[in-house]
């Protein structure tokens, strides 16, 4: 009886390893709100919520590491007299514009994110952390180009083999402060530096992605 228990064991976690399929890529779209913080709000990271949408690619290193890029589209706005802060001259300013932007990040996942390999300690739920940069061209004052430096956390659940939903909030440092306008460019006559007087954006997103590209296949099931 010892020796039959070891046996099935060994049984059933290759049976484990002949129904699972590991892919090389994930795919999908992202929506949700995008905010501004810098002149014109010092407040809060959700004021004055703008539209944002996304297109995410990644490259699945393994189960917990992945090369992310994404191209997106986010609308943002903010008005000075939505808060008490006044400036030198005592003039009110307010802005509406969008951004176009790539990024690239590096993410983690806490656990082993995945289906099938229980055996590996596989889990479809798992909180994630990601860090990257990004360039943007924004339409405020006839055109802005920026770059940020961005951290973002977030929570996946695989719903099937091939199929990932996310939820995601994520706190972007633009390396300049006319983000928002040249006329919010340095309003205190502070000289900038990339570490103070630059402007910020906050993204809060619900994605949906695909898996495909397969890695190696162990058995004839599609997985589909």
């Amino acid at each position: 009886m010892k020796k039959i228990i070891p046996i099935i064991v060994i049984i059933m976690s290759s049976t484990a390893v002949l129904s699972a399929q590991d892919f090389r890529y994930d795919a999908g779209i992202a929506g949700g709100i995008s905010c501004y913080m810098g002149d014109a709000n010092q407040v809060s990271p959700w004021h004055r919520p703008g539209a944002a949408i996304s297109g995410v690619f990644r490259f699945l290193l393994n189960y917990r590491w992945a090369v992310k890029t994404d191209i997106s589209a986010m609308q943002f706005s903010g008005d000075t007299r939505d808060f008490d802060n006044r400036f030198p001259n005592g003039s009110d300013y307010s802005f509406e514009s969008w951004q176009y932007r790539l990024g690239g990040q590096i993410e983690f996942n806490f656990f082993n994110y995945g289906m099938g390999y229980s055996y590996l300690g596989t889990k479809r739920l798992s909180p994630y952390l990601w860090a990257g940069v990004g360039v943007g061209y924004s339409t405020v004052g006839g055109g802005y180009v920026s770059f940020d430096a961005s951290l973002g956390a977030g929570v996946k659940y695989k719903i099937a083999p091939r199929w990932n939903i996310s939820l995601e909030f994520a706190m972007h440092k633009t390396l300049g402060d006319s983000f928002d306008g040249k006329a919010l460019a340095d309003p205190y006559h502070i000289e900038s530096s990339v570490l103070k007087n630059t402007d910020w954006f906050s993204t809060t997103l619900f994605s949906i992605t695909y898996e495909f590209g397969r890695k190696k296949e162990i058995c004839n099931n599609d997985n589909r």
